[in-house]
C-alpha cells in the first residue's frame, strides 16, 4: 500500500484538475495598480515642493526637514501599519486613509503666512501617516491577488506605479502651474485623485473585507528585533549601507533638480521624463540581462557612471542635458536591480523576506537623510550645483561599499570553506 505524503493543499489542487490557471491582469490587479498610481501621483506632484518653500522665504535648512518629515511618518508607520492591520480587513482604512490625504492637499491652501512651517509641518506629518497605511494595505491586498510562478512579473509591472508618476506629473505640472498660479493650488487640485480612488473600492470591497491568511512565519515580521536581527547577523551591512547611500542620492536629486534646472534656465520636466523613460526602457527590454553581469564589478561601473552624470548635470554645458539625465536613467536603472540581487544571492531561503524588508527600510530612511543633507549643503552657501556635486561624490561610497563586502565576503567564504571540506 502506498503512503500518501501530501499536503493539504496538494490534495485539494489534485481534487480540482479542471481548475482555470489564475491570470495576474485581474480586475482586481489593475484597480490595485491604479490606486498606487492614484497614490504615487500624490507623491511626484512634490517635485516642485523645494522651489515653493523657496518662494515663502523658508530657510534651507528648514526646508530639508519640511521634505523629510512625510518620508520619516511612512518609515515609522509603515511597520506598525502592516503590524496593526494583520488578520483584519483593509477597506475601511484604505477609505479613511485616502479621505486624509486628500484633505491635507486641499489644506495646502490655507497655508498660513505668519506661521508657515508649523502649518506645513502639520500637514507633512499627518499625510506620511495616511500614505503609510495607504501603501500597507494596497500591497498587502495585492500580493493575494498575483497568481503562484507569476511575482517576479507582477511585481515588475507594479514598479511601474512609481517610474510612471515621475514621468508624466512634473511634465503636466509645468504646463498646469502657470494656469493655476502657484504650487498650493496645484497640490489641491491633485486632491481629486481621492474620487476615483474612493470609487474604486466598491468593486473591490470583497476581497479588502476579507481577512488576511494564516500568520506568516517569524523570518516575515517586520518588528525591530527581527530588522536589527537582520542587519547584525546576515552579513549584509555594507551592502544596506550602499542602498542608504543610493537612496540618499536619488532623493537628493528628485527634490533639488527643479531648483537646479531654474539656475541653468532648463526645463525640469524634461529631466524626470527623460530618466524615467530610459529606466522603463531598460527594465523593459534589459531585464534577463541583467541577470547575467557580475554584481561587484557592474556595480562600480555604475557608480562611476551616476557620478559623472550628477557631476554633468551640475557643472555641464545646457545642450549636454539631455544627455546627461539619460545617462543618470541608466545608471540608476542598473544599480537598483544589482543591489537587489546582491541581497537576494546571499539571503537563506527563510531570509529572503526579512531582507528585503530591511532594504526597503533603507530607502525608506533615505527619504529623510536625503532632503536634509541636501538643505545643508545650500545652507552652507555651496548652491544647487553644490548638492549635485553632494551627490555624485556620495554615489562613489556605494561603489566602496560594495568593495568592501566583496572583500568581506571572500574572507568568510575562504575562512568557511577549510572547515567544510
Amino acid at each position: 500500500m502506498l503512503c500518501d505524503n501530501s499536503t493539504p493543499g496538494e490534495a485539494t489542487q489534485r481534487l480540482k484538475p479542471s481548475e482555470p490557471p489564475r491570470k495576474l491582469f485581474s480586475r482586481d490587479f489593475i484597480l490595485l495598480f491604479c490606486m498606487a498610481m492614484c497614490s504615487n501621483i500624490g507623491i511626484a506632484v512634490f517635485y516642485c515642493f523645494e522651489q515653493w518653500l523657496e518662494a515663502v522665504h523658508i530657510s534651507p535648512n528648514w526646508r530639508g526637514a519640511l521634505i523629510s518629515a512625510l518620508f520619516a511618518m511612512i518609515l515609522i508607520f509603515r511597520p506598525l501599519a502592516s503590524f496593526l492591520l494583520f488578520g483584519r480587513g483593509k477597506l475601511w482604512t484604505l477609505a479613511v486613509s485616502i479621505t486624509v490625504s486628500s484633505l491635507v492637499m486641499l489644506g495646502y491652501l490655507f497655508t498660513s503666512p505668519t506661521h508657515p512651517i508649523e502649518f506645513i509641518l502639520a500637514l507633512r506629518l499627518i499625510q506620511g501617516i495616511a500614505l503609510a497605511f495607504y501603501s500597507s494595505c494596497v500591497v498587502a491586498v495585492l500580493v493575494s491577488c498575483i497568481p503562484k510562478g507569476q511575482s517576479a512579473h507582477g511585481f515588475a509591472l507594479f514598479s511601474l506605479t512609481s517610474l510612471l508618476p515621475y514621468a508624466v506629473v512634473p511634465a503636466l505640472s509645468e504646463y498646469i502651474l502657470p494656469l493655476l498660479g502657484n504650487e498650493p493650488r496645484l497640490f489641491a487640485a491633485t486632491a481629486a485623485l481621492g474620487l476615483p480612488a474612493l470609487l474604486m473600492l466598491i468593486p473591490l470591497s470583497p476581497r479588502l473585507k476579507a481577512s488576511d491568511p494564516t500568520p506568516q512565519q517569524n523570518e516575515n515580521s517586520l518588528s525591530g528585533r527581527a530588522l536589527r536581527h537582520a542587519v547584525s547577523h546576515s552579513g549584509l551591512l555594507f551592502v544596506y549601507l550602499a542602498c542608504l547611500i543610493f537612496g540618499i542620492v536619488t532623493m537628493m536629486v528628485i527634490s533639488f533638480i527643479k531648483g537646479l534646472c531654474t539656475l541653468n534656465g532648463l526645463p525640469p520636466a524634461l529631466f524626470f521624463s527623460t530618466y524615467t523613460l530610459v529606466m522603463i526602457v531598460v527594465r523593459v527590454l534589459g531585464g534577463r540581462r541583467l541577470n547575467t553581469l557580475p554584481r561587484y564589478q557592474a556595480t562600480s561601473i555604475c557608480c562611476v557612471v551616476l557620478a559623472l552624470a550628477l557631476l554633468g548635470l551640475a557643472w555641464g554645458p545646457g545642450w549636454a542635458f539631455v544627455a546627461f539625465t539619460a545617462l543618470y536613467g541608466l545608471g540608476l536603472s542598473v544599480l537598483y536591480p544589482l543591489l537587489a540581487a546582491v541581497i537576494y544571492d546571499r539571503s537563506a531561503p527563510g531570509t529572503h523576506s526579512i531582507n528585503s524588508n530591511v532594504m526597503m527600510s533603507t530607502f525608506d530612511a533615505s527619504g529623510i537623510f536625503g532632503p536634509m543633507f541636501g538643505g545643508l549643503v545650500i545652507q552652507a552657501g555651496f548652491g544647487y550645483r553644490g548638492v549635485f556635486v553632494a551627490a555624485g561624490l556620495s554615489i562613489l561610497l556605494c561603489s566602496l561599499c560594495m568593495l568592501v563586502d566583496k572583500m568581506r565576503w571572500r574572507a568568510s567564504r575562504a575562512r568557511t570553506t577549510p572547515n567544510q571540506a
